[in-house]
């Protein structure tokens, strides 16, 4: 996430980011309408009450906010990966699911696009699907490996041999 902000509200930005690198988004909030205000900052400010947004929960004003980022930049992966967060900690995993697919489609090689879907359809009970697409994750990036061994959202994979044997170390 990499949006453009004038040169005269780059100080700004530095205190709203530092309050979000702080997880204080209630102290953010409130520095953010000078940035919303201006069109060439709008997106940054977006990103950010995104941001703060999720950090308290609100996930409801997270997609708001990502529905009017995506018409700014509608094939942003961020906006995909972070609409897929908001709508799987609001409980539709298939919201979340269709964000992640949205996301492959444009690329079809990103490891954590792969990963997160993994992770939503554990949650569905889609468990082949969820081996699979992990199995694409760690075959793109091997990290993912050491990732799963305790993502909770992998929880009901544990008991499954393919999953033991796609996280097991190497010998």
């Amino acid at each position: 996430m990499n949006y453009p902000v004038p040169r005269a509200l780059e100080r700004l930005v530095d205190e709203v980011d530092g309050w979000l690198e702080l997880r204080c988004p209630e102290r953010a909030l409130p520095l953010l309408e000078p940035l919303l205000a201006d069109p060439a900052a709008r997106a940054f400010g977006l990103s950010c009450r995104i941001r703060a947004f999720a950090r308290m929960a609100r996930f409801d004003d997270a997609l708001r906010d990502l529905a009017d980022l995506r018409s700014l930049y509608p094939e942003d992966d961020w906006i995909d990966l972070t609409e897929a967060w908001c709508r799987r900690r609001a409980r539709d995993l298939d919201g979340a699911i269709r964000c992640i697919r949205q996301l492959l489609e444009r690329n079809h090689r990103h490891d954590v696009a792969h990963f997160n879907l993994a992770c939503y359809f554990a949650l569905a009970g889609r468990n082949n699907e969820a081996v699979d697409e992990l199995s694409l994750a760690c075959g793109l990036n091997p990290d993912h490996r050491v990732f799963a061994l305790d993502e909770p959202d992998l929880d009901g994979l544990r008991t499954d041999e393919r999953f033991r044997q796609l996280v097991r170390p190497p010998e």
